[in-house]
């Protein structure tokens, strides 16, 4: 998708070293429904948080099956087979497959070593106010007066009308200007599917891939530069200090035929472009939103080095080294209830996001199962804040508490959906928030259900702005079922109230993505409801819906802009207190949710739970935390020695 590099961009404020306010980290779009743990001295090596997956399948190594094919359902299109060029979390499922980083992260969020044999903190430092001037560039201005340039911009200077790109970053470093540097050691013999042996090299020119793509907003608020040191280290910097570098730093690795041959759309065989990465599985073959294919990669790096070679592995011996089944079909199937019924004939084994009113008959069977895991995730309401009256905060509060939160998770999600009322996930708590419990005492008087005070809210806004009510407005949702109910539940109690006259449309979830995705979207005046899968870092619930770097990608559609909440952010991440202090984090971030309670740009509804229905057929699966890991997550994981397997007897 393209975007001028005023929408994916940072812009420069003089508070602090010519910088912005972080944009996103990597976050996706959840039609159905990667962070630290937090340690302080920079060096990741595996530790043990609270288990987020409930009620976790154990296997025993000697009853593990080897072979045969999983049939999993996807319940959304695939947007991306590329990971950088995909905003989709569905699509995560596939690229898990195929690709792989510097490290990976288990369901409770540590931060482990995995293409890296160590991945390490050498340097943090303040970055000078001004500290990058010397290195920036003029650059032109488009029609609206934003600076664009052919090169990925990493800083902007409209004051001067100057760039920092990635042409420019490499001087900065040399003379160190920088704010935090890692250092990874990679593993010695590691395999592309193309047969290239992956080196520092790969790693270092594999940001080129993510320049002026579809998430670089998500890269590019916080990298700097990459070189390789020798064959088998690579240097990595950030831009500034920065509280989630060690699990935003990484880039996924790809091969130099992708990174030189392929031209800046993506690998994906729609573009007769093969998918290549180190993962356990190769591409196949793909048929037009129908199925993809892929096969056990013969060549995987760690079946020839073996566990013993990831330092921080202590699990069973006979532990596999790679997933044990040998194809993997992906079906894409996006009725609920035509995968339900595939589930059902035993025409897939997997699947998730069915509607929640059929857990209770799988949890019940005794061919089926239910794997729930609770999510990094919420449903939020973005309301048109630059189109009258939603540009009123009031209106936007005013709604906030008309929601009812408790019903759409009781009644519609039947319990497996918790009332969003703060717009922070317990997931990412521990340094999201000083004191999570009396946040939410604090924030819910708020944003739980009251009429009466949502009703003095509307009509003083109403009453001050000359606006004629009913106010007409459309909700826009993606066709899952529970996702709609969701929508005509709440336009049902606007609709109720004098102010509103609520509808609903809903669309496939990719031409949703896509719609909303759209430059223009946000002058038309519609609430947008959908969901987001974040990451184990707070910092991904707030900057992706609410920073303006975020315009256009994922998942600012509506031109939201809540600046000084912006400046809170960057100092909740982007300092060496941030790196160094929790506390202080937690802290500035409370400042963050209170403030976005009060302008209320979003309305976030309910927290999400992870829920897989899968037959009994495959043995072992439990499921990740963010929907986008579902599938390979549950393949193979030896971080939380996880692995499943098919016994078709």
């Amino acid at each position: 998708m393209p975007y001028d590099a005023a929408a994916d961009t940072n812009t420069v404020t003089r508070r602090r070293v010519l910088k912005s306010a972080g944009a996103a980290t990597a976050v996706m779009l959840a039609g159905c429904s990667a962070g630290s743990d937090g340690g302080g001295d920079g060096e990741s090596e595996g530790g043990q948080s609270l288990d987020p997956v409930r009620e976790r399948a154990a296997v025993s190594v000697d009853e593990i099956q080897d072979g045969g094919t999983l049939r999993f359902g996807l319940g959304a299109g695939i947007d991306s087979f590329d990971p950088s060029y995909s905003t989709s979390a569905p699509a995560g499922n596939v690229h898990g497959l195929v690709y792989e980083s510097l490290i990976t992260q288990d369901a409770a969020g540590t931060v482990y070593p995995w293409l890296a044999k160590t991945w390490e903190r050498m340097d943090v430092q303040e970055v000078e106010d001004g500290a990058y001037e010397p290195y920036m560039v003029s650059a032109e201005t488009d029609d609206d007066g934003n600076l664009v340039a052919d090169d990925q911009i990493i800083i902007r200077n409209p004051e001067d009308g100057e760039v920092l790109t990635v042409n420019e970053a490499p001087d900065a470093v040399a003379d160190g200007t920088y704010g935090i540097q890692y250092r990874a050691e990679l593993h010695e013999g590691v395999t592309f599917h193309n047969g290239e042996e992956m080196t520092a090299e790969h790693v270092a020119r594999s940001y080129e891939v993510l320049e002026n793509s579809s998430i670089s907003a998500q890269t590019f608020d916080s990298f700097l530069y990459a070189e390789a040191v020798d064959d088998y280290t690579v240097d990595i910097y950030g831009q500034e200090p920065d509280a989630e570098a060690d699990s935003q730093l990484p880039p996924t690795v790809y091969p130099m035929e992708h990174i030189e041959e392929y031209p800046d759309r993506g690998a994906d065989p729609r573009n007769d472009l093969t998918p290549i990465g180190t993962g356990p599985f190769e591409f196949e073959s793909y048929e037009a939103e129908q199925r993809a294919q892929f096969s056990t990669f013969e060549d995987y790096w760690l079946d020839d080095l073996g566990l013993d070679a990831l330092e921080w592995w202590d699990g069973p011996d006979g532990f596999p080294t790679s997933p044990v089944v040998d194809e993997v079909t992906v079906s894409i199937v996006t009725d609920d209830a035509t995968r339900a019924a595939a589930l059902n004939n035993n025409e897939i084994d997997l699947t998730y996001g069915l509607t929640s009113d059929t857990y209770s008959e799988y949890r019940s069977a005794d061919d089926y199962r239910l794997s729930v895991t609770n999510a990094g995730a919420y449903n939020f309401l973005q309301y048109p804040v630059t189109q009258s009256p939603w540009d009123d905060e009031r209106i936007r509060r005013g709604v906030n508490q008309l929601i009812p939160r408790a019903q759409i998770a009781d009644n519609i999600y039947n319990g497996y959906r918790n009332p969003a009322y703060t717009p922070l996930p317990e997931l990412a708590a521990d340094e999201g928030s000083a004191d999570y419990d009396a946040l939410v005492e604090e924030l819910r008087p708020q944003t739980e259900q009251n009429t009466e005070a949502a009703t003095e809210l509307l009509q003083e806004a109403v009453d001050d702005l000359g606006v004629e009510t009913p106010i007409e407005a459309t909700i826009e949702t993606n066709t899952s079922d529970d996702r709609v109910r969701e929508a005509e539940l709440i336009a049902q109690v606007m609709s109720n109230t004098e102010f509103f006259d609520i509808s609903v449309e809903t669309f496939e979830f990719t031409t949703f993505v896509q719609r909303i995705l759209g430059p223009e979207y946000y002058q038309q005046g519609n609430i947008v409801l959908i969901g987001l899968s974040g990451t184990f870092n707070p910092g991904s619930f707030y900057d992706a819906v609410n920073s303006i770097d975020n315009f256009g990608q994922c998942c600012n559609f509506q031109r939201v802009d809540t600046p000084e909440l912006d400046e809170i952010a960057t100092e909740a991440r982007f300092s060496v207190e941030a790196v160094e202090d929790p506390g202080f984090r937690g802290e500035q971030y409370d400042r963050v949710w209170r403030g976005l309670i009060e302008q209320a740009p979003n309305s976030y509804t309910v927290f999400g739970t992870n829920v897989s229905s899968l037959s009994t057929d495959y043995v072992g699966h439990n499921t990740y935390t963010f929907s986008g890991g579902i599938l390979p997550y549950g393949l193979h994981d030896p971080t939380d020695q996880q692995v499943a397997y098919l016994d078709r007897e």
